[in-house]
């Protein structure tokens, strides 16, 4: 028996299952396509990935930016993002930067504290917020998760404060017992 010798081009160089979609790889930039092949996100994209929402958010980078889609391709957010954390860990949220600045997703793609931050940290049962000026506000998950769709005028949408105190921090040497 002769076997005739195949000269076969593979059309991606990677295939990765998802829980709802498939990742693909094709001619060095990324794309998304759902279980029957149809495109979801063309290939066109530096990085691509899911959040880990469990909603079917997708985090795509072009040239220097991350934009964040639904399963069906359409962009959530007029924001573009330099940086995204998708596995933050932070009650199925994720941290974005904006400039110098941070803020945070919620597990529908939209953003619910703005990018204003230099730092957002997890801390304890909620997170720490710290304000250029080095204030930190302390919010507690409960509060966290009763935000809504909010934008760079939150606090003052907010009728109730969502900080529960506001630590002006000095720079202080301990000394290591």
């Amino acid at each position: 028996m002769h076997q005739k010798k195949r000269d076969v081009k593979a059309k991606y160089q990677y295939i990765g299952f998802l829980p709802k979609t498939v990742r693909i790889k094709e001619n060095g930039f990324w794309g998304i396509n759902d279980f029957e092949g149809n495109e979801i996100l063309s290939s066109n994209y530096i990085e691509i990935f899911t959040l880990s929402s469990g909603y079917g958010l997708i985090a795509a980078r072009d040239a220097g930016f991350w934009d964040v889609y639904d399963y069906y391709g359409n962009r959530i957010n007029n924001e573009r993002f330099e940086q995204i954390y998708p596995y933050y860990g932070l009650f199925g949220m994720t941290k974005v930067k904006i400039g110098d600045n941070w803020g945070l997703l919620n597990k529908y793609g939209h953003l619910i504290i703005p990018a204003m931050y230099k730092k957002i940290e997890k801390f304890g049962k909620g997170i720490v917020l710290q304000n250029p000026n080095t204030e930190i506000e302390f919010i507690e998950r409960s509060e966290l998760m009763e935000l809504k769709e909010l934008r760079t005028d939150f606090k003052k949408k907010i009728k109730k404060p969502i900080s529960k105190k506001i630590i002006n921090l000095q720079s202080k040497r301990t000394r290591a017992l």
